[in-house]
């Protein structure tokens, strides 16, 4: 059954707040023309008014490239990679009207990966010989699904997609380009430094103890209601056996602009229930925004010794404005906080001897990010220019097999009362890159 503990009264009570300020920012806002989602909507509508049988073809796409220089307190290094943030992509939106208000349609998008994804980066074993863990260069599939749309009653689609809590802790009108997710050092292994040992590997990664709860592409079915007032409720059903919900909000009025969502997803195969939502406020006049996300997941997992739930925080403040005539500019600051993600889990380090062996059981993790960026929009063209700067700090606790370390699982044990924080190392972080769109 949910609990609902304090980080999770926490988390919504500061979606609420922003709520009520979006309330006070009048009327539902006008699509957003870089927002994706929003134009094919606008596009539905479109063919919808005019009721012609015509099929119409949208093809779109973007390439995102960065440079990253990282530094997991033991190794360093200068990697290029395609930017998980917002990944290149090729996609094709199908439609046509099968009478007034009634269209059929389909959406393919592909992911463009020609060398790797920068959320599969790591450092691995030999952080100097190794970038990525497998080779996932290539493409891979978005999106493959079909949708009937009436505007009246709303949309039904089935394929593989997003369900409809995806994305709703990553809701940001400030920048275009950095949000609560883990897209740079997910893939990462968590190094510690040994006051006897000195540099110890170990198989925890950062994306395993700082995690947003985001919900992930998979084969469902889905609908979308019209939008009411600004709010429009989504419902999906799919694979692993889940099952989820979500209401979203935008608004613009009065110089506020504002967007927002709260959802909640049940993962029945993998045992774990989720409470997540976010929310962006930006005054028009100054350009100031303040974005927010907060989410919970609580796991049979982690109850096995008597965690509470997982919860992250997540806050960015900024200015996005428009000093130059070709786009935006827009500077940031943000901090997050994610904590007890992965406990219960078994943790392996390797003692220099060049293989993994288990320590212990993992019994409370946290991690605290900072970092900062600036942004500059090239609105005419698509291109947006952006460079980023990023900390993680760890503090990782846990307790000891009973027997000392050892290679397999069942034989770990160990008593929950002993544990040990580990010299976990912080992971940093610089980087630059561009997006074009088309």
């Amino acid at each position: 059954m949910w609990r609902c503990g304090g980080a999770l009264r926490t988390a919504v009570a500061s979606f609420a707040a922003a709520l009520g300020l979006a309330f006070l920012a009048g009327p539902p806002a006008a699509a957003d023309s870089l927002d994706l989602d929003v134009r094919l909507a606008e596009l539905e509508a479109t063919v919808a008014r005019t009721g012609r049988s015509a099929a119409t073809l949208r093809i779109y796409g973007q390439v995102n490239r960065a440079v990253l220089y990282w530094n997991d307190s033991i190794d360093r290094k200068v990697s290029v990679a395609d930017n998980s943030t917002s990944s290149s992509r090729l996609g094709f939106i199908g439609e046509r009207a099968l009478g007034p208000g009634l269209v059929v349609g389909y959406r393919l998008e592909l992911g463009l990966d020609p060398t790797a994804a920068s959320q599969d980066l790591w450092n691995g074993l030999d952080a100097t010989a190794a970038h990525w863990p497998v080779d996932s260069r290539g493409l891979r599939m978005r999106h493959a699904y079909w949708f009937l749309s009436y505007e009246r009653l709303g949309r039904v689609s089935l394929g593989r997609q997003s369900p409809a809590t995806d994305d709703l802790t990553i809701i940001n009108l400030g920048s275009q380009m950095n949000d609560a997710a883990v897209h740079f050092n997910r893939a990462f292994n968590i190094r510690l430094n040994h006051p006897a040992l000195g540099p110890i590997f170990s198989d925890l990664k950062w994306g395993q103890i700082a995690h947003t709860v985001d919900a992930l592409r998979g084969d469902f079915i889905r609908y979308d209601t019209p939008t009411l007032q600004g709010f429009m409720l989504s419902a999906s059903f799919g694979e692993r056996d889940t099952w989820d919900v979500a209401l979203r909000y935008r608004a613009d009025g009065q110089g506020l602009h504002f967007a927002g969502g709260i959802g909640f997803m049940d993962n029945r195969e993998d045992r774990y229930r989720d409470l997540k939502g976010s929310a962006s406020l930006l005054h028009a006049a100054t350009g100031l925004y303040l974005s927010m996300a907060a989410g919970m997941r609580e796991n049979d997992r982690s109850s096995i010794i008597g965690r509470p739930p997982a919860y992250f925080h997540y806050l960015q403040g900024g200015i996005s404005k428009h000093w130059l005539p070709f786009g935006a500019t827009t500077v940031y600051a943000d901090v997050g906080l994610y904590r007890n993600f992965s406990v219960g889990e078994l943790l392996s380090v390797d003692p220099n001897s060049g293989h993994l062996v288990i320590w212990g059981t993992l019994a409370q993790t946290e991690a605290l990010r900072w970092g900062f960026g600036v942004e500059q929009a090239f609105e005419a063209t698509g291109v947006l220019l952006y460079a980023q700067a990023h900390r993680y700090q760890p503090t990782v606790i846990g307790f000891p097999c009973a027997n000392g370390p050892t290679p397999f699982a069942d034989q770990c044990g160990g008593n929950p009362a002993n544990r040990e924080t580990l010299p976990m190392q912080p992971w940093s972080a610089f980087l630059v890159g561009a997006r074009i769109r088309f």
